[in-house]
């Protein structure tokens, strides 16, 4: 299971909106955030807020830890890219062999294009959901020891 910590923005009947909170990184840049994560500041449009399940009872500003099963990444990565991509390249094929020639491969990559990203884009992608309240989260490591010290 891959988790993250975040905060609760707004609770709602449907799930709740959270933010994803920022690992505090490793302390090799001394605080100022490494290359990746600034260059990706750079290209973030605001604040992203996502909705996620949860059977818990939670209000704005609470600390939570947001969890998606193993393999679903894996399995929504292959829906939107690999789905479109197998289209295109079948549809050039299929388009090339009944019209030989660079256009109607373009064509049919084109169309396969377009019906691989519409196909790809039915059905309901599995959400991730809240786990357990932070605190929570401390309290199960509270007795563990670091192996490094």
């Amino acid at each position: 299971m891959l988790e993250q910590t975040a905060i609760v923005v707004r609770a709602e009947p449907a799930g709740v909106w959270v933010e994803a909170v920022e690992p505090s990184g490793c302390g090799t840049c001394g605080g100022q955030g490494c290359g990746s994560r600034r260059l990706a500041e750079v290209f973030q449009r605001g604040e992203r807020h996502f909705q996620v399940d949860s059977a818990l009872a939670l209000q704005a500003g609470d600390r939570v830890i947001v969890g998606i099963a193993d393999g679903i990444l894996l399995a929504s990565a292959m829906r939107l890219y690999g789905i479109p991509l197998a289209a295109m390249l079948a549809g050039a094929l299929l388009a090339q062999s009944i019209w030989p020639g660079d256009f109607s491969a373009a064509a049919g990559l084109i169309a396969g294009g377009v019906l691989g990203t519409w196909g790809a884009r039915g059905g309901q992608a599995a959400r991730p959901r809240v786990l357990r309240h932070e605190s929570e989260a401390m309290v199960m490591k509270k007795g563990r020891s670091c192996s490094r010290h």
